[in-house]
């Protein structure tokens, strides 16, 4: 019977994606019998990156991984052999790695580059014009101290709807702790509380480790040729049906008072209307939501606007949905602010020394990538900048270095281009960071060797929206029989969005509860109940 199921997934991200392998792997159907719709060209998501034909390159994030907290990213990542082995079986006829050797995963991959590639972050607070601040201080006081246990501690029904700012004092948001914490993991003052208590739980271990960073892994390369080509052509070669510009724009329920139950897809295929039977026994994945709906990027010389209508369909399907049948969330408690939810980010291509090696002498590491992030606290924009080790990109010229720049607060006017991040350029957003990093007199040097492309991201940190319990659907709805709901905006207990983890383990609830998988859902880990890490974690918000 298994092997007769078509599964149809909405949403090529990490989820989508995700879900297709644990539904091959630990699921038993046949990839044939997998369809996979992605709106976009290319597969991915949030996991991008992208080169000009001028040797610049374009990214709309960049994300450390964590070990222990990322056990069900790294049980999906064990199925999918890496980019290199899969190079090798193909120049081979497919006979290399039977023959000489097991092939490594792309989860072998990343631990042994994490095992010579570690980050010691030593300088990670910019002030005002490059002067270093001393951020092995994390500056609470007594109150904050307090502050930060009682929420660690206290049930999520007590900051059911609540924001950082009503809950902790207005020092607490000039304190070297909060810098390190937002900066690393994207949090604004006005940001849901209880997303902040989730992320203090369950990156509790990490506490010593807040002010060098180094428990954080990298990839190889970039996500999307560490990741996700490697997804891609595994998915391939096991015959799931990848159909690119496919855009499913409603869904059609059973009429059931109790059952949910998707009877049909409506989808624009390369601009062609088309419908999709769901036949009894078929099963249906759909990620609701997208942090990177709506994006857009400019150049050097072109601002690259702001989008604000939901114009891409990840938002507008999901809203259909949830007007059609209960318990399927509340998706404008997450897409309705804009102004709130927007950043502005750009990727910083530089050939040769001059801006490279500045910044690794400003961080004072050995090896260029060992700094990670540098955070301007003085920046109205809230700027910090991302230097992953190098070569970032397989393609990358020996002379060049790639970074990724971003913006918290992109709705504001700069400290020294007197526009907001959607209204600047890459030359603009370029200008305002050499100039916080102290750099400036070398300006005009830099920019003759560097380029910078912007990319507007309307709902970064949407996941993050002050929300009420109720406004997250669960991966698998109330009654549902065939529809499980996947990404940033399902509802897992314990769990933090913003995490790869986070959309992969969606996948796999969704996955092993609809197809009966005999399996545990990978757990969510944390070190709350652990004694020892409870020391460490005291010792080091006492500094």
């Amino acid at each position: 019977m298994k092997k007769q199921r078509q599964i149809y997934i909405v949403g090529a991200g990490i989820a989508g994606l995700s879900a297709a392998v644990f539904a091959i792997r630990d699921g038993g159907i046949k990839g044939e019998n997998i369809h996979l719709f992605e709106e976009r060209d290319v597969l991915g998501g949030a996991l991008d990156g992208k080169w000009g034909r001028n040797k610049s390159y374009s990214m709309r994030g960049a994300r450390l991984i964590n070990e222990k907290a990322y056990q069900c990213y790294f049980d999906m990542l064990s199925a999918i052999p890496c980019l290199a082995d899969q190079d090798e079986m193909e120049k081979s006829g497919g006979k290399y790695l039977e023959s000489r050797r097991p092939w490594r995963s792309v989860k072998d991959e990343i631990y042994a580059f994490n095992k010579t590639h570690r980050l010691n972050s030593v300088t990670r607070l910019v002030g005002k014009e490059g002067a270093r601040v001393d951020h092995t201080k994390l500056g609470l006081d007594h109150i904050d101290r307090i502050a930060i246990i009682a929420l660690i501690l206290m049930f999520e029904e007590a900051v059911d709807g609540k924001r950082i700012d009503d809950y902790f004092r207005p020092s607490f948001f000039k304190t070297n702790f909060w810098y390190l914490f937002a900066s690393m993991f994207g949090f604004e003052p006005w940001h849901s509380l209880m997303e902040c208590r989730r992320y203090l739980r369950r990156f509790f271990h990490e506490a010593p480790n807040i002010t060098t960073l180094i428990g954080g892994w990298n990839t190889p390369y970039n996500n999307y040729e560490c990741i996700v080509l490697p997804i891609e052509r595994w998915l391939s070669k096991q015959g799931v049906d990848i159909q690119t510009g496919a855009r499913v724009t409603d869904v059609d329920f059973r009429s059931s008072k109790t059952r949910k139950s998707v009877e049909k897809l409506h989808l624009l295929r390369n601009g062609n209307s088309a419908e999709i039977a769901v036949a009894p026994g078929d099963f249906v994945f759909i990620t609701i939501g997208s942090k990177v709906a709506d994006s857009r990027t400019g150049s050097m010389n072109k601002a690259p606007g702001l989008v604000t209508d939901k114009m891409d369909g990840a938002w507008t399907l999901w809203e259909r949905m949830a007007r059609k049948v209960p318990d399927l969330g509340n998706p404008e408690a997450f897409s309705g602010d804009v102004d709130q939810t927007q950043w502005g980010v750009f990727t910083v291509t530089t050939k040769g020394p001059l801006l490279a090696e500045r910044i690794r002498k400003y961080s004072r590491v050995k090896i260029q990538g060992q700094q990670h992030i540098l955070s301007c606290i003085d920046s109205n924009w809230g700027l910090g900048l991302h230097v992953p080790f190098q070569p970032h990109f397989r393609n990358q010229p020996p002379d060049t270095t790639v970074m990724f720049g971003y913006g918290l607060y992109g709705n504001t006017q700069g400290n020294y281009i007197k526009k907001t991040m959607t209204e600047s350029t890459g030359e603009e957003l370029l200008t305002e960071l050499v100039c916080h990093l102290g750099f400036i007199d070398d300006l005009d040097r830099i920019k003759e060797v560097t380029t910078s492309i912007p990319t507007t991201l309307p709902y970064a940190t949407s996941q993050f929206s002050p929300r009420k319990i109720s406004d997250r659907p669960l991966v698998v709805p109330k009654g549902s029989v065939n529809l499980a709901l996947l990404g940033q905006f399902v509802e897992i207990p314990d769990d933090c969005v913003f995490l790869v983890d986070y959309s992969t383990r969606s996948a796999q609830i969704g996955v092993y509860r609809l197809l009966n998988v005999e399996k545990e859902v990978t757990p969510v880990y944390t070190g709350v109940l652990n004694p020892i890490q409870w020391a460490s974690a005291l010792r080091a918000i006492l500094q």
